[in-house]
């Protein structure tokens, strides 16, 4: 907040006497050594014409991440103007509207403005460099020391005033400051009229407010999570303004905004790329301005940003309405604004379960038991795999009894949770029968809590899963604690079996009997390594066996694999046989662990239709279907 008052303070207008005979100066926005963006306000009551000067430079490279696209804003410092009414650029500085004055460029010319208000802005957010030796593209940051963020192609390789010392900052550094340093106290633009008009202009402080406002978020700086509860107590057409940004070569924005509906937890409203226009400046700017129809009902309200190009720091041309950076909600009218209510329910009251803050290498699991058939909120973040078909961090939930995944986190069902792109979360409302069940939360050796390799979501705190009851009404007595008990129907089971074993267990059926196969072990090169199978006691044969081929991927490493399948055993007396080799079990993963890691090994249950068979994965995903190691 410091900063933000820092940066508005230098942005104050000046206000000056005649310059030019019959003209008088109505703005004066000058000297950008020390801030970045500078604006100003004027009140028009008539088509009138303004004699504007201005000097500022041009050629600089965009920060952005796009390497792909060739970004360039054909000005570094610049003004322009924004019809403050309909928040659109009305003129602007550029190449072609000014003149060369040595290494930079000036505007002295006429600009003519309908009647109404507007916003005067100057910008000077990065700086090119040009000597006998390289061109180079900074982007000025004057928080604290960092004077210059050096860059090339748009990355950030130091600070001038930081570790850029030595050969060169000998050859390069003392230039560019002194170059820095003479020019940006020049660059700046004032606007004049003629004397006998001036008087008709009134001035305000920008951004001019919008009509109709029932919800702003503006300003926005870095690393930015904002949600709010909404209830609309009547259908509404809303009217949202958003600014933010993105890069052109991925699918999601960086800075944006969503609706979601709190009763499923759908998304009603989200931008993006298809329906955001340009917010002006460098490309990778996005406006969405647009009407948004939603039914009566509960709403949250999200807004992220990432850590780069905000009110704090704008590492390229900022948008032609930069003060309004962060979004907008508007009613239709005076009158309907009275059915917008911000909403104080928090549904952290509703915790069922929580799995939080997950670091690397972690398999933790926990279990809980519905009374009755209830709604779950599932809240997970995690991470995908770099073959974006699966995910590397992830939730799943599993019947305690039967071991049947009745949810799972997977990347089809997922949102891009801020940050790096591989960053994911779900969140949606499921429906549970009576039963208990075990959430397990596991992730892989890289990019999770307290040690991401790339930035983090917006949401760290929740990084793991979280499970809540659905509404205000929610009715805590319905859910009890999970206590694990020896399953009585089980036939047979050998299970949390570890490295260099080789269990069995006997047992005997007095009917010819229906059985469900459930097994988890480890399979390479098509062969398992880790597997179970029964033999008959009376001739010594093997009447089932474990093989590679029947199996699918048990989630985690390739190599665990799972089966779950039925067979028919005659009346008669049998064993049940699990062998590990040396590596990889149970509490001693040499690489990822499976889904279900407590049952690494076999059970044998009735099939009388009480415990159901999980349909058989697609073979087309990866992270369910067959693997070829």
């Amino acid at each position: 907040m410091i900063q933000k008052v820092f940066l508005n303070a230098w942005a104050t207008v000046l206000f000056v006497s005649v310059v030019f005979a019959g003209e008088r100066t109505i703005a004066s926005l000058r000297n950008m050594s020390s801030v970045e963006l500078k604006s100003a306000g004027i009140e028009v009551s008539q088509t009138t014409t303004f004699h504007i000067t201005a000097r500022g430079s041009g050629g600089s490279r965009c920060d952005n991440r796009d390497s792909r696209e060739d970004d360039r804003h054909d000005m570094f410092a610049y003004g322009w103007i924004t019809n403050a009414g309909t928040r659109q650029v009305v003129w602007v500085m550029k190449k072609e509207n000014t003149s060369r004055a040595r290494d930079d460029r000036t505007f002295d010319g006429e600009v003519t403005l309908q009647r109404g208000s507007y916003e005067i802005y100057f910008a000077a957010t990065t700086f090119t460099y040009v000597s006998t030796f390289k061109n180079i593209s900074v982007n000025v940051d004057h928080r604290e020391k960092r004077l210059f963020n050096m860059g090339e192609r748009g990355t950030s390789t130091g600070w001038l005033k930081g570790w850029f010392k030595g050969w060169f900052d000998g050859m390069f550094g003392d230039d560019l400051r002194e170059d820095w340093e003479k020019r940006s106290k020049d660059w700046g633009m004032d606007i004049m009229v003629d004397d006998n008009k001036a008087s008709s202009i009134k001035t305000f402080s920008p951004p001019k407010e919008m009509p109709d406002v029932v919800f702003k978020a503006t300003k926005l700086g870095e690393n930015e999570f904002i949600r709010e509860n909404f209830t609309l107590a009547e259908p509404m057409k809303l009217h949202i303004y958003a600014l933010g940004e993105g890069y052109r070569n991925t699918p999601d924005l960086a800075d944006y905004g969503w609706i979601v509906s709190l009763g499923d937890r759908s998304r009603v409203w989200e931008m993006n790329w298809r329906n955001c226009s340009s917010a002006g400046g460098a490309s990778k700017n996005a406006l969405f301005n647009d009407d948004v129809s939603l039914p009566k009902g509960e709403y949250t309200l999200y807004y992220v940003t990432d850590n780069s190009h905000s009110e704090l720091d704008w590492n390229c041309a900022p948008p032609g309405d930069p003060l309004n950076y962060g979004i907008t909600i508007m009613a239709s009218s005076e009158k309907e604004k009275a059915n917008f209510k911000m909403s104080s329910f928090k549904d952290e009251g509703n915790v069922i379960l929580s799995i939080t803050k997950a670091g690397d290498n972690e398999n933790r699991s926990e279990g809980f038991t519905l009374k009755e058939e209830t709604k779950i909120r599932v809240y997970a973040i995690g991470e995908q795999s770099n073959s974006r078909r699966s995910m590397a961090d992830y939730a799943i939930i599993l019947d305690a009894r039967t071991r049947t995944k009745v949810w799972t986190m997977n990347a089809d069902n997922t949102y891009h949770a801020g940050g790096a792109s591989k960053n994911r979360y779900v969140d949606e409302v499921i429906t549970l029968p009576k039963g208990s069940y075990i959430v397990q939360y596991n992730t892989d050796d890289s990019h999770a809590y307290g040690e991401w390799n790339s930035d983090p979501p917006f949401d760290p705190e929740h990084y793991g899963v979280t499970l809540y009851g659905v509404g205000e009404k929610f009715d805590r007595s319905v859910v009890g604690k999970y206590v694990e008990q020896p399953d009585k129907s089980v036939i047979a089971q050998i299970i949390r079996v570890g490295n260099d074993a080789n269990k069995e267990q006997k047992f005997r059926l007095d009917k010819t009997t229906k059985i469900r196969v459930y097994a988890i072990g480890e399979g390479v090169n098509r062969e398992m390594a880790d597997y179970g199978w029964i033999t008959d006691n009376k001739t010594g044969t093997t009447v089932w066996e474990m093989t590679y081929s029947m199996t699918f991927h048990a989630g985690g490493a390739r190599k665990n694999r799972t089966v779950n399948t039925t067979i028919i055993l005659d009346k008669g007396d049998y064993t049940l046989h699990y062998e590990t080799d040396d590596s990889h079990a149970y509490r001693d993963w040499n690489q990822d662990p499976p889904e279900d890691p407590e049952y690494w090994g076999i059970t044998l249950y009735p099939d009388d239709g009480s415990a159901p068979i999980p349909p058989v994965p697609p073979k087309s995903s990866s992270s369910s279907g067959r693997d070829e190691d």
